[in-house]
Parts: C-alpha cells; structure tokens; sequence
C-alpha cells in the first residue's frame, strides 16, 4: 500500500472514530435522551415522582417515532414502588458501580438529577442528587415508577427494594402501550459525571 492510500484509510479511521465518539451513549452507560423521554412518559402516566428504566431492559436499536420499540420486554407492566432516600442513593450508586463500562444495571431515569464521580471509590461515587428541583430529602420516601420485573427485584436490585412498599399497579396498562407512537426528543443529561 502506498503513502498517499495509507493516509488516506487513517483519515477514513479517525473521521469514523471522531463520529463515533461524538454519537451519543446508548442506555447502557449514560444519559440517553430517547430513554429519558420513555421514563418521562411512564413518570407522567403514573403520576410518581420519578421513574427508572434499566438498560438491561432496553434496545439499542429503535424507531425515533414509537418508544415502544426501545423495549425488550413490552408486556411488562408498571408498579409504582415507595423509596427511602437511602434506597434511592443506593440504586444510584448500583447504576453507576461499574461506569464507565456498559452495564445492563444502569438506570435511566426521570425527575432526578444525580452527579456522581466516574473514578469515585464503589458505593462512594454519588456527590448530589436533586429530585425534580430540589435537593434529595434524606427523611422523605419518593413513589418511583418502574416496569414490573424491575419493582421485583430483576437486575439484582431485589438487595435495595425488596421491603418497599408498593404503592400503585397497573395490571391492566403495559409499558409499550404507554410508549406507543411516542417520538423521542432531545432531554438534557440526569446523569452527571465529574472528576
């Protein structure tokens, strides 16, 4: 291979690699807009004070139009679960226990904030979490949104939730059709990574 074709597959490579990094994560390391929105949208339905997708239960690939598409598991239905303020620190801390590696464990969230340390000590990471505008309240349980195999416990967080109260089901109501023809949009980052 001569020179002039050398450099021009390098400047192919790094014009991809430049792209790619500049492309948005996917739900399994990091804020992700479509999946914020589809939490929003389960948050709102519910009426709670927030909501948690897990990656693991979430596609990388989807129609930008239909939320639904975003779901591996589209019958499963929402429960709504009241959290502690400690509970929801740990699940955050869980979510964030393995970044910046991808992890099926990372929730997406809606009506949270949380700044964490990308290098911080396991279980030490989280610096502040606001919950829609205002500063956690450490003597305040939160009524969290979730679909079904998340609120029992699936993703190993059955060791933060499994004596919290369930406060709403919705048996009747899957999350896809609570996603269906919803379009995705452009949310600004919850998760918030410092040094």
């Amino acid at each position: 291979m001569n020179a002039v074709k050398l450099y021009s597959v390098i400047g192919c490579l790094l014009i991809g690699l430049s792209s790619a990094l500049a492309a948005e994560d996917g739900p399994d390391v990091g804020a992700h807009s479509p999946s914020q929105c589809a939490a929003d949208a389960i948050r709102e339905f519910s009426g709670s004070d927030g909501a948690f997708l897990a990656a693991g239960l979430l596609k990388k690939s989807f129609k930008k139009d239909d939320l639904a598409t975003l779901l591996e598991y589209p019958t499963n239905t929402i429960v709504v679960l009241s959290l502690t303020a400690p509970q929801l620190r740990a699940a955050f801390e869980r979510s964030v226990s393995l970044y910046p590696e991808p992890s099926e464990i990372f929730l997406q969230i809606s009506g949270f904030e949380v700044t964490f340390r990308k290098n911080g000590t396991p279980n030490n990471r989280i610096v502040s979490i606001t919950v829609n505008g205002s500063k956690l309240e450490e003597t305040k349980s939160y009524s969290i949104a979730m679909p079904s195999s998340l609120a029992h416990g699936g993703l190993g967080y059955f060791k933060i939730w499994e004596n919290a109260k369930t406060v709403k089901t919705f048996d009747k109501t899957t999350i896809e059709q609570v996603l269906q023809g919803k379009k995705a949009s452009d949310t600004s980052p919850r998760w918030l990574p410092v040094a």
